[in-house]
């Protein structure tokens, strides 16, 4: 089989499991609830058959772009390295799998790393991804990048945000004020919020 069939097979599947992973994570917003075992299954299937074929696009240079191979290289090595080391951080600050898998909401987390961002998981995850691609100078994994940007930023933006926000009130609004969505320098604010 050819590999670029491979790979729309593998991203036109990855397509219509996000259609159910959603729609499944907006009832569950929506019902205030948690992820389950099955949504979480899901999620994690639906980035793998993404995931995938952005790694073998960059591996094997699929719309191979014009850039300097050792600076390919040497910058998506930089990228994917910052990445593993945010995407972790984040987990752990977390403290426990089910916190940092959405299975456990009793508490809002707003130290150690969330306090530069309220997401590092995805911006260590958008920077690995980055770094894949730009290393394989691929464009097919470029575009695969940017779908995964705008799925997480539409998540965030329509799904995560007003759910969080419905859940720890006040609190939540507070972090908002004072924390980049993705990352930057805290903002100072004189009013105290848990975590």
């Amino acid at each position: 089989m050819d590999l670029l069939m491979v790979l729309n097979i593998s991203t036109g599947i990855s397509v219509i499991l996000g259609i159910f992973v959603f729609s499944g994570i907006k009832k569950t917003y929506d019902n205030k609830g948690t992820y389950t075992n099955k949504l979480l299954s899901l999620w994690f299937t639906m980035w793998a058959f993404h995931h995938i074929p952005l790694m073998l696009a960059s591996y094997y240079g699929v719309w191979l772009l014009p850039v300097d191979k050792t600076f390919a290289l040497a910058g998506g090595l930089i990228l994917f390295l910052f990445g593993a080391i945010i995407l972790p951080t984040g987990m752990i600050e977390f403290r426990s799998l089910s916190r940092s898998t959405g299975q456990d909401i009793s508490e809002l987390i707003t130290t150690g790393i969330y306090r530069w961002s309220r997401n590092p998981q995805f911006v260590g995850w958008f920077l690995m991804l980055f770094g894949i691609s730009l290393a394989g100078r691929s464009g097919f994994a470029f575009m695969l990048t940017g779908v995964f940007v705008i799925v997480i930023y539409l998540y965030t933006i329509l799904l995560a945000e007003p759910y969080l926000e419905s859940l720890y009130g006040e609190d939540y609004r507070l972090f908002k004020k004072r924390t980049a969505r993705w990352i930057g320098i805290p903002k100072k604010n004189n009013e105290n919020i848990s975590g």
